[in-house]
């Protein structure tokens, strides 16, 4: 039957469902068998219950989830039927009315050219409707505009690791937090795979149900040619029928039985009853001729122009789809980062670990390749690494902290990498490591511990007359700073 999905918890794997009559329904990961799609609160769902009339047993995503105006399939038709085939029926149902009625206030005979009723731009968005819908999750959203994303494809298994790490970690947080971003990447993925899967393509089949069924006038003409054929046919019958009715009048006359006046009146109605009949013969064949030029010269034209669009259309949403995966995931890694660098368990887990990067995906990415051997990577491996070190090249601002303290380094470490997920920080405990790090990196801005045992204006002068960082500012941390500081 057809129902919404009112709560469900991607934590604990179980939700509701309600149908047209309020009723509740328990559904259960277990019973979830859509891997387009996974669960959430609002969607249409197509499910099955056991015996026990409560509990779930299989459960998807319907293919209806949005009634905009201009559909043919209306809300309400939803929850009066049971399932997506029924609704798919409806809308042929409805369509063929249409065609009937184009068919019935149509005048064939005259019938000069064919229009289209739908353009081909307006019949592939609804053939590509899943996976529109997919990147307009994305498109129409606030936060798009980033100056950089991050590459889903090359950093998935990272992103997933750092929030699947945030969860473990930070009890508070919950997977349902990522819910609705976990859901528009699978979506978004899966149309990906299937562009990528699907290289055959068989265009004709497409166009024919994709385009040429949804053409009103078009099938009505397809309807007056087979109404037309038929006629023919029934015609042709008559005529047959006709002319072996005069034979058998003429042996009668032949054979002087009956009135002769009788059969005579006969023959000559028969014989006017042929020739109407081989005159609408001749009005028919050309009209059917006429007609089956206009219907190949309509499916020919159309086709050309299909085809050339499909091909367009296929390019565009890889792209945009690549696109908006991009997006999703950047989006995602920013709301763990945040909630990463917020969060007190990370840094006491995480940043004791002499972790000098941001909690996001790129800094496990980066682990994991450190561990690496660089002579001996494998072809995806390699292209992960080239993606990260000119991710790194691109974005990274260092930032250096001076400090012999813990307290200073992991609360200056916090908040600098809090300001932006591409701030990292380069901790220097000794006056050697400091000369090395400033004659070898460039630096946003260098903080100083006041408290170190060191000349802190020979330090000064020593960067400022270095080859990357003469313009780099540094501050010494003020004592109140330092007392202000979190522990």
């Amino acid at each position: 039957m057809h129902g919404k999905i009112l709560r469900y918890s991607i934590s604990t794997g179980s939700g509701v469902v309600t149908n047209s009559s309020k009723k509740i329904f328990e559904l259960r990961k277990e019973s979830w068998h859509d891997t387009r799609f996974l669960p959430v609160v609002g969607m249409y769902v197509e499910f099955r219950c056991d015996t026990n009339g409560y509990s779930i047993t299989n459960a998807k995503a319907s293919y209806y989830q949005d009634f905009p105006p201009d559909s043919l399939i209306k809300e309400a038709d939803f929850w009066k039927s049971n399932t997506d085939e029924e609704l798919k029926q409806k809308e042929q149902d409805i369509r063929n009315q249409i065609v009937q009625k184009i068919f019935k206030e149509t005048n064939y005979f005259t019938l000069k050219s064919i229009e289209p009723s739908s353009s081909v731009q307006d019949c592939l968005k609804e053939y590509f409707t899943q996976e529109f819908s997919a990147i307009n999750t994305i498109t129409n959203e606030n936060d798009t505009n980033f100056n950089f994303k991050i590459n889903y494809l090359h950093t998935k298994r990272f992103l997933l690791k750092a929030m699947d790490y945030l969860v473990f970690t930070d009890r508070v947080i919950t997977l349902d937090t990522f819910a609705n971003d976990l859901q528009t990447l699978n979506r978004l993925e899966y149309s990906y795979k299937n562009f990528i899967k699907h290289t055959n393509i068989n265009i004709e089949k497409i166009y024919e149900n994709s385009f040429l069924e949804m053409q009103y006038n078009y099938r009505g003409v397809l309807k007056a040619i087979l109404s037309t054929r038929e006629k023919i046919l029934q015609l042709n019958n008559k005529i047959k029928n006709s002319i072996y009715e005069t034979k058998q009048i003429k042996l009668k006359l032949e054979n002087k039985k009956n009135d002769e006046k009788t059969l005579n009146i006969k023959l000559d109605n028969i014989r006017l009853i042929i020739a109407k009949s081989e005159e609408e013969v001749k009005i028919l064949k050309r009209t059917l001729e006429s007609l089956s030029k206009l219907e190949e010269a309509f499916k020919q034209q159309y086709f050309k122009v299909f085809e050339a669009v499909f091909k367009k259309f296929y390019e565009l949403l890889i792209n945009k789809t690549k696109e908006a995966m991009d997006i999703c995931a950047t989006r995602l890694d920013d709301k763990i980062w945040k909630l990463g660098m917020s969060s007190t368990a990370i840094k006491n887990m995480f940043f004791k670990h002499d972790i000098n990067e941001s909690y996001c995906t790129m800094t496990f990415l980066g682990q994991y390749l450190r561990r690496l051997d660089k002579n001996k990577l494998g072809e995806n491996d390699k292209i992960v690494y080239d993606y990260y070190f000119d991710y790194k090249q691109a974005h990274e601002k260092k930032f250096l902290i001076f400090t012999t303290n813990q307290k200073i380094e992991i609360a200056l470490k916090i908040q600098i990498m809090s300001i932006s997920k591409n701030y990292s920080v380069v901790i220097i405990k000794r006056e050697a490591e400091f000369y090395s790090s400033i004659n070898t990196q460039k630096f946003e801005l260098g903080y100083i511990d006041p408290f170190v045992n060191i000349d802190v204006r020979q330090l000064l002068d020593e960067a400022r007359n270095s080859k990357y960082n003469e313009n780099t500012k540094f501050t010494i941390v003020s004592k109140e700073q330092i007392a202000a500081l979190k522990d």
